[in-house]
């Protein structure tokens, strides 16, 4: 009689047999696989890369929002094989320009004076006023008032205009030689500007208007 093949026996066979591949690819593998390498730092010449951010004066004022770009910029990156570095080129910066501004000194006007500049002729026409008057008005302290004629007289703003170098200078007050030995405001500007202050004494004998020649 024949017996039947056992089942069992080629179930266990063929277990094996599946055993025995796997253990042959695991081999292979091995054999062929290679360890990963370390990287590598880079080689070769490196490339500068410039970004530049420009403000133009033409596009018109600079801005403080342009003023903060000009600052940074511009900026270069050396690429390697380390982190990038970054390298500040020079700033710009806007030429300081200063101003200065000298106001002439005004001239005192004299066209209100009849005599004109009183350049050529020498002669302004005017109010006067007096000072130096014992007991009532203070004199200049190198000329008091004395007992006799005391011909001095402070030259207003007008008359000094005329004469330019003034102080020191004598000059015809309705036919009296008065020495010029101070200056006055003299009310400069107002209306009632004066031409000259003149003692008292000379007050008393030309009264408050004047013809000054020199």
């Amino acid at each position: 009689m024949v017996s039947a093949p056992h089942r069992g026996g080629r179930t266990q066979a063929g277990l094996a047999l599946g055993l025995a591949l796997v253990a042959l690819l695991a081999v292979t593998a091995s054999a062929v696989a290679e360890p990963p390498t370390a990287g590598q730092p880079a080689s070769g010449p490196f490339t500068t890369v410039t970004l530049k951010v420009s403000v133009s004066p033409s596009d018109g004022p600079i801005t403080e929002h342009d003023a903060v770009l000009a600052s940074q910029a511009p900026v270069a990156y050396v690429e390697s094989g380390t982190a990038p570095v970054p390298t500040l080129a020079p700033r710009p910066q806007r030429e300081a320009r200063m101003g200065v501004t000298v106001k002439p000194t005004p001239k005192p006007d004299i066209a209100g004076f009849v005599g004109g500049s009183g350049g050529g002729d020498g002669v302004l026409r005017g109010p006067a006023s007096w000072y130096c008057r014992s007991g009532s008005s203070p004199c200049h302290y190198q000329y008091p008032d004395t007992g006799g004629f005391d011909a001095y007289a402070a030259a207003g703003p007008a008359l000094r205009a005329a004469l330019g170098n003034w102080r020191g200078r004598i000059v015809s007050v309705d036919g009296i030689q008065v020495k010029l030995i101070d200056w006055c405001q003299c009310y400069k500007g107002q209306s009632n500007e004066k031409l000259i202050d003149v003692y008292y004494d000379v007050y008393k004998r030309v009264g408050g208007s004047v013809t000054i020649r020199w």
